[in-house]
C-alpha cells in the first residue's frame, strides 16, 4: 500500500484474499483506518481517505492445465479432442490456449479414459466457419479457464 500526500510513506501489508473478499471490500473496510493528522489541538487524528489507496496485487493462483494430446482441426465447426491430465473443463465451460490466446467451448461431458487422462470435446470459439486450430496448440500447451458460456445451466451455478 501507499499512502500519497506531503511525506509518501510506504507501508506493506501481506493479505491472502479469500474467495469471498474482493479489493473493493478491503478498500471499503479502510473506512475505520485513522492516521494522526497535522492538526494541533484534539486527538490529531483523521480517518483515511480510500481513494488515497494504490493497490498492488500479485495473482499466482491462475490454475492452468496442460495439453496431453489432441486430435482434429475445428474446421468448419468440426470438434476438437482435447486429452487433459484431470477433470478441469465442464461441458459450456470457455477456456483458452495460452501460446495462440485461441479459445475453445466445450460442448460435452468430458469422459474419463484413465486415472490421469479424460477426453475434452470443444469447438473453436469463434464468429465463422473458416477458423482451424492453431499450430500452437498442441501437446504440451497450457490451458486456463475463461468463463462458463451458459451459467444458468451449469450445476456449480
Amino acid at each position: 500500500m501507499k499512502w500519497l500526500g506531503a511525506n509518501p510513506t510506504r507501508l506493506g501489508i501481506v493479505a491472502k484474499l479469500y474467495d469471498q473478499y474482493t479489493a473493493t471490500h478491503l478498500t471499503e473496510a479502510l473506512m475505520n483506518t485513522y492516521t494522526k493528522g497535522e492538526k494541533k489541538g484534539g486527538s490529531g487524528f483523521q480517518s483515511v481517505n480510500n481513494f488515497v489507496i494504490e493497490w498492488n496485487i500479485e495473482v499466482h493462483k491462475i490454475h492452468k492445465v496442460q495439453i496431453l494430446d489432441v486430435d482434429g482441426d475445428g474446421a468448419n465447426a468440426s470438434e476438437v479432442k482435447f486429452y487433459f491430465p484431470e477433470n478441469y473443463y465442464q461441458k459450456y465451460d470457455t477456456f483458452i490456449e495460452e501460446r495462440s490466446r485461441q479459445q475453445f467451448i466445450v460442448v460435452n461431458q468430458p469422459q474419463r479414459l484413465s486415472d490421469k487422462c479424460y477426453l475434452v470435446i470443444a469447438q473453436i470459439n469463434d464468429n465463422d466457419y473458416d477458423s482451424q486450430k492453431d499450430p500452437l496448440v498442441e501437446k504440451g500447451a497450457w490451458t486456463r479457464f475463461i468463463t462458463n458460456a451458459v451459467p444458468e445451466l451449469h450445476d456449480q451455478g
